[in-house]
């Protein structure tokens, strides 16, 4: 008997300590709204004042708002926004995975075009038109917004990407003038298959750091293996692709007024 209660007891425990050290795998979409809420007060600029929407789809979903005010006062509120503006779109599932690093939110925003489908999405409400310099201004304020801490850390490599352009990509940050990312190109794969899909206003910047893959820039093709970078001009065509067994990495930057 003595032996059955403390086998009994030995499973309550567990199950018990099981619980506790997976309670952050049981918040609401409001409780991780909250905490990327406490974060960003932490960093926001001292006279940033904005307010924009959060759409939560699915089960387990919601719609919420964050105004955020001058002195780094940032608020949560349930309910739309109550004056025309942006809003993110997403599931609970996107959200979960960009509140525990497993995906941040401009991978999952990532799309070669903006009629693929993606994620996680920005969306204007009815009757707010959006100015260059609003647009030039919410990439870095989501990269900040939804990733935890500071300084904020991006996790990169396959398990936190996602395929655009033909590849597997993670994207570090963009801001107005600057775009960066990982890619990963494995066997079979070409980044920027489509024409369309080549040629960009901006110069980039190719380094590679793992395996060999084969690059076309313009009508002449190179061998982009670690230890090398090269630049493409912008207006350049351009594409990669892998005929090896081991997959291809680099790091793009992609910068200059048009970026």
């Amino acid at each position: 008997m003595k032996k059955s209660k403390i086998v009994i007891l030995s499973a309550f425990l567990l199950l018990f300590l099981s619980l506790a050290l997976s309670g952050e795998n049981i918040k609401s979409a409001e409780d991780i709204l909250k905490d990327f809420v406490l974060s960003y007060q932490e960093k926001a600029p001292a006279d940033e004042s904005e307010i924009f929407g959060i759409q939560i789809t699915g089960e387990k979903g919601g719609e919420w708002h964050i105004r955020i005010e001058p002195g780094k006062k940032v608020f949560l509120a349930k309910g739309k926004a109550p004056l025309p503006t942006f809003y993110f779109t997403m599931d609970f599932t996107t959200l979960k995975k960009i509140h525990y690093g497993e995906m941040n939110i401009l991978t999952a925003m990532g799309r070669a075009r903006a009629s693929d489908p993606a994620p996680a999405d920005i969306k204007f409400t009815e009757g707010f038109i959006p100015t260059p310099a609003l647009l030039a201004k919410v990439l870095p304020l989501i990269f900040h917004f939804f990733t935890l801490g500071s300084p904020e850390i991006v996790h990169y490599g396959e398990p936190y990407s996602r395929s655009v352009h033909g590849g597997n990509m993670v994207i570090f940050y963009y801001e107005k003038g600057l775009r960066t990312a990982w890619a990963q190109v494995k066997k079979g794969m070409v980044v920027n298959q489509d024409l369309k899909d080549q040629t960009n206003p901006f110069p980039t910047l190719v380094i590679a750091i793992k395996g060999k893959a084969r690059l076309g820039v313009g009508e002449k093709i190179y061998t982009l293996e670690a230890g090398t970078a090269i630049f493409i001009p912008a207006g350049m065509p351009h594409q990669f692709w892998n005929e090896e067994e081991e997959p291809a990495e680099c790091i793009l930057i992609m910068f200059g007024k048009e970026a």
